[in-house]
């Protein structure tokens, strides 16, 4: 078996032949990467839990499953669908590119016509569906998002990687494939059917409801305690998310027809979401439909703001629903990433710094997101989702230092440094050039790439209606720059 640094450079290298060009970038040792520090130690400290953390849970090839981390409740030594979907961003950023395209590799290589177009839920490390999970191909568990959260999951890890495998490989093409035709028709998932499915479908002939596996295959929702549903706002918002990464692949590889079908579905999905699922009156989103018609309330308002399926003016709606309750690690993991981009910061800041001492902050998820939520979230660090630029915006309040070293991005890595809100510098160590779209809170007066004034500075709001400046630059290969914006 390949060692875990020469797998690493390898997946690396494909990154840099599909975006940079081929230059070889020399593969860091994993202590050296995404080296994180601030001058406010509450983020300091939650950065440094969460990265010992998530680094325990790292397998690195000596399993018959290859490279993995775990993505699943402790002690299973598994991975499931929904939890590497939800991990993979904080996983690359630790310097897990090879784990995610390995992982992701398995669950769709999986998906089979026996299984009525399901994957492998979980998998554990001896590249076997966990026994918890799955009796047979006609008994096992299964989260009918699953598929759709892969697909917009591995549009992600293309825009941090470059990696085309995840656009156009063979497994991962199919897997798309069979996923928006033959998996959508064969759980009426069309538009016109998720609003009239059965409550269970495809059961095996001796169907037991006593039986767990029977009664869970095919679930309509992440949500999982509440009984009697057939569709949930969590699928439909996931669905809109599947669909729109379906449509941006499908640009990606220039084929203008299936971007314009993927791109019709998503906001079908999404359409009936917002017409359907909206309740006026109390301003807030339905969760669950029960087999009599009937609308329920219960988990799953956050994933339709994670999927961005919200109609604009009700995302504060969502918000404030969400912060009149309490929820589960699984849930809150998400919420510093999810807060910061929507313009929340002192709450993306109260999640991110409580979650290293809530209760069962051992599961893999919370560590995980908060990588996401410090990197992305904080520093605002994220690729365009076609991977053309990298997007930085300090989302602190006050003059609060950030600093991260090495951070995995294509072929190699960029160092951010945030001199407080109001000056970035990004040093570019990939095989290519960078366009960077620095970023800061505020309508500023005027900004400085280096000593001089920018060109095409422009203003914009986030989904809460604050302001950002922005200005757009080209960073060569081995350069730094620094970019000031003036109050």
């Amino acid at each position: 078996m390949m060692g875990y640094m020469k797998y690493a450079a390898a997946v690396l290298g494909a990154s840099s032949c599909a975006a940079c060009g081929g230059n070889a970038v020399e593969v860091l040792p994993r202590e050296e990467v995404s080296v994180f520090s601030s001058s406010d130690a509450g983020l300091e400290r939650a950065y440094s839990w969460a990265r010992e953390m998530a680094l325990s849970y790292v397998h690195d090839g000596g399993d018959p499953v290859g490279l993995w981390y775990e993505a699943a409740l402790p002690q299973r030594e598994a991975f499931c669908m929904r939890d590497v979907s939800h991990q993979s961003v904080g996983a690359h950023i630790l310097g897990l590119a090879a784990h995610n395209k390995n992982m992701f590799g398995r669950f769709v290589s999986n998906i089979s016509e026996g299984r009525d177009w399901c994957s492998y839920w979980e998998i554990n490390r001896y590249d076997k569906p966990a026994p918890v999970d799955y009796a047979s191909d006609d008994a096992f568990w299964y989260n009918l998002n699953a598929n759709f959260d892969v697909m917009q999951a591995c549009l992600k890890m293309y825009a941090w990687t470059g990696d085309m495998d995840y656009i156009a490989g063979d497994a991962f093409a199919e897997f798309y494939d069979r996923t928006a035709a033959d998996y959508v028709a064969r759980w009426m998932l069309e538009p016109e059917n998720v609003m009239r499915r059965p409550r269970h479908m495809n059961s095996p002939a001796e169907f037991d409801p006593a039986n767990m596996f029977h009664t869970c295959r095919g679930l309509p929702s992440y949500v999982e305690d509440f009984g009697g549903l057939t569709m949930s706002a969590d699928l439909l918002a996931v669905m809109y998310a599947g669909f729109a990464a379906r449509a941006d692949m499908a640009a990606l590889r220039g084929d203008a027809a299936a971007e314009t079908g993927a791109r019709r579905m998503a906001e079908e999905y999404r359409t009936i979401l917002n017409d359907r699922w909206w309740d006026a009156e109390k301003t807030r989103y339905q969760t669950f439909l029960s087999e009599d018609g009937t609308f329920h309330r219960g988990e799953g308002v956050p994933f339709i703001l994670w999927f961005g399926a919200a109609d604009g003016d009700r995302v504060d709606a969502a918000v404030r629903d969400i912060l009149a309750r309490e929820w589960n690690v699984e849930n809150m993991s998400a919420f510093p990433a999810l807060f910061y981009r929507l313009g929340y910061g002192e709450e993306a800041y109260s999640f991110l710094t409580r979650l290293p001492d809530v209760d069962r902050c051992e599961y893999p998820e919370v560590s995980y997101g908060v990588i996401e939520g410090v990197v992305s979230g904080a520093m605002g660090i994220e690729p365009a989702r076609d991977g053309s630029l990298l997007n930085t915006c300090s989302r602190m309040a006050g003059e609060a230092e950030m600093r991260i070293d090495n951070m995995p991005f294509r072929d190699g890595y960029v160092s951010v440094v945030h001199d407080g809100g109001y000056a970035t510098e990004l040093e570019n160590r990939t095989g290519g050039a960078i366009v960077w779209r620095a970023s800061f809170m505020g309508d500023c007066s005027g900004v400085k790439v280096g000593r001089r004034n920018a060109d095409g500075v422009s203003t914009w709001s986030d989904p809460r209606g604050n302001t950002v400046t922005s200005v757009t630059v080209e960073v060569p290969a081995g350069r730094t720059v620094r970019v000031e914006a003036e109050r």
